[in-house]
Formats: structure tokens, sequence, C-alpha cells
């Protein structure tokens, strides 16, 4: 069950605005946000009627939402307890990292290095929002920041079907770097951490951005582990 902090958020607005999305569509950004930010915990109960009074929307709204969260696996059905926030053991979190692992030195191998100096300049954009955000503690900034960050690191491999590979698995283990974002030490080395790939691809040096890039995943991990799960 959601704190009193976020178990009540203002209605969605009504409007005929384009820019609006669809209500399922802003409750499920607003519960990825929370689970990213780690404002859910795993195997947190995701009640509906709980959902429609804290969005202002009807139970098919939150159902939408939680069937796409469900999709890309941050949320999980389960028997007598309904939807929960994801959570994996040990050893389905080593599958899964063993797959990120996998997917990321694959589309390593793919980027065209030197990088393009247009690809190092968004990176090196990306990447100081990331520390600027951080800086004035603003947490989604810094998630979307990084969220950005490595959609178009991978997205530089010219497969597109890869690149959504590689946003899904990183997206299944949400609980993992949404738990960095909050650890300023941890924060401060993923910062430092993008700037060394980014080097990296400037300088053409493929192996060496392969090993950055499974490496960034290992502190956070460690973190995690050795903190135990939530009861």
């Amino acid at each position: 069950m959601a704190d009193a902090s976020t178990s009540r958020r203002p209605a969605i607005p009504a409007g005929n605005s384009q820019a609006l999305r669809r209500p399922q569509d802003e409750v499920f950004h607003a519960l990825r946000r929370d689970i990213l930010l780690g404002r859910l915990h795993p195997r947190e109960r995701l009640i509906e009627e709980e959902l429609t009074m804290r969005f202002g929307v009807g139970r098919y709204v939150v159902r939408s939402a939680l069937d796409e969260l469900s999709r890309i696996g941050l949320v999980s059905r389960r028997p007598n307890r309904g939807v929960v926030v994801s959570d994996y053991n040990p050893a389905e979190v080593a599958k899964l990292y063993e797959m990120r692992e996998i997917l990321q030195r694959a589309a390593v191998t793919r980027i065209t290095l030197p990088a393009a100096p247009d690809l190092v300049k968004e990176l090196r954009r990306i990447n100081q929002h990331y520390a600027e955000s951080y800086a004035r503690g603003e947490l989604e900034e810094v998630a979307e920041a990084n969220a950005a960050f490595h959609r178009a690191l991978f997205g530089a491999c010219e497969n597109q079907y890869l690149a959504e590979t590689i946003e899904q698995f990183r997206q299944k283990t949400a609980a993992v770097h949404g738990y960095a974002i909050g650890v300023p030490q941890l924060a401060t080395q993923s910062y430092q951490d993008h700037e060394q790939m980014i080097d990296a691809l400037e300088r053409g040096e493929r192996e060496r951005l392969a090993d950055l890039c499974i490496q960034h995943m290992v502190p956070a991990l460690e973190a995690v582990l050795l903190r135990g799960p939530d009861r």
C-alpha cells in the first residue's frame, strides 16, 4: 500500500488538448515513475480501488495501465494478492543482469566508432542535465536523464529491436537502478561512468566502452543485494 505522501494525488486534468495523453497513459507513467524512484517497493500491492481514488479515474483506466506495466515487467499478478510490484530473487536477478550484459555487448559491437560528434554532444548534454538535476534534488529528472542517456547510447547501435530489448531488460531491473539514484555516492559514480563512456565513444575505444557499460551496472546491484530484501 502506498504511503500517505503518494496515496493521493491530484486527479488527472480534463481537457481536449492534444498535448495530454490518454488517462491510462498518465496513470501508467505516474506508477512507472514511482517504481523507478523506489516510492513503490518490490512486492508492494497495487490496489485498484486506491488507484482509482488517487488518480480520479475509472477502474478500466487503472486496469489498462496495470496491464501495460505488467507487459514491461514492472508489476506482476500473484494468486491471492492481485497486482504487486515485481520482485526477483538473487538467482533471477543474476540471470537478468546476464541478459543485460549479453545485449549491451552486442549493441556496442554495432555502434559506429569513433562516434559522430552530434551523438557525443547529445550524450554530454544529457549527462550534464543529470548532474544539475541531482544537485537540485530533482530525482524524477535524474531518473529521466539516466534513462535518456542509455536510450541514446544504445540507440546508436542502429538496430531498433536490439535497443528496445535492452530498454525492456533495464526496466525489469528498475528497483535496482531506482535505488541507486537516491544514494549520493552511487549517483555521483553513475555520472562519472557516463563521462568515461562518452570519452570511449569519442576515441573509438570499443572494448573499453563495452567493459564500462558492464561495470556501470555492478555498484547498484551490489548495493541492493547487500541491503537485502524489503519486507
